[in-house]
């Protein structure tokens, strides 16, 4: 089965996934956050093949989210970090893990923990604010079309304005 180009899709949720929806690829991207770079190491870390993580890694640099680059310990190895675009996609990854804690729990407690270096607090789930701080549920935003809105996204906004009955 053929994978769908979501390019075709003017939207920001689709064209995302087109870049980021492949599970090895946001993987590789958690892996990074941890401070993987070489090849090897993510091939170790994730048990991956050498072909799948050659592809997956050459599609994150095209789409800018790693840099590939020679590593400053050894000249002759490549290393991929992180760009600005890649370490946007922080607050992404944390809500998948906060997701993933509440729906797809061990039973022997959380994974791992995320404390301020500063003050060592935890560090609390990402959640949606308005701008006086208070928690907002999908109920509590209103959807309006903007400048870069084409018709099917038009659509889709007035289908849920359409509904009556609450998210």
């Amino acid at each position: 089965m053929s994978r769908t180009d979501l390019k075709k899709f003017d939207c920001s949720v689709a064209l995302t996934l087109d870049q980021i929806g492949e599970w090895w690829t946001l993987l590789i991207i958690r892996d990074a956050f941890h401070g993987i770079k070489r090849f090897d190491d993510f091939q170790t870390h994730l048990e991956i093949s050498p072909t799948v993580l050659s592809a997956r890694l050459r599609s994150l640099t095209a789409d800018g989210i790693l840099m590939r680059r020679r590593s400053a310990t050894d000249g002759r190895a490549n290393e991929y970090v992180l760009t600005e675009k890649g370490l946007d996609l922080y607050p992404v990854l944390l809500s998948l893990m906060d997701w993933g804690e509440k729906y797809a729990p061990n039973p022997a407690g959380p994974r791992m923990r995320l404390l301020d270096k500063k003050t060592g607090a935890p560090i609390p789930p990402v959640t949606v604010r308005a701008e006086d701080g208070r928690k907002l549920h999908p109920r509590d935003v209103q959807v309006e079309p903007a400048e870069g809105s084409d018709d099917k996204m038009i659509t889709l906004i007035n289908y849920r304005k359409r509904q009556k009955a609450a998210i």
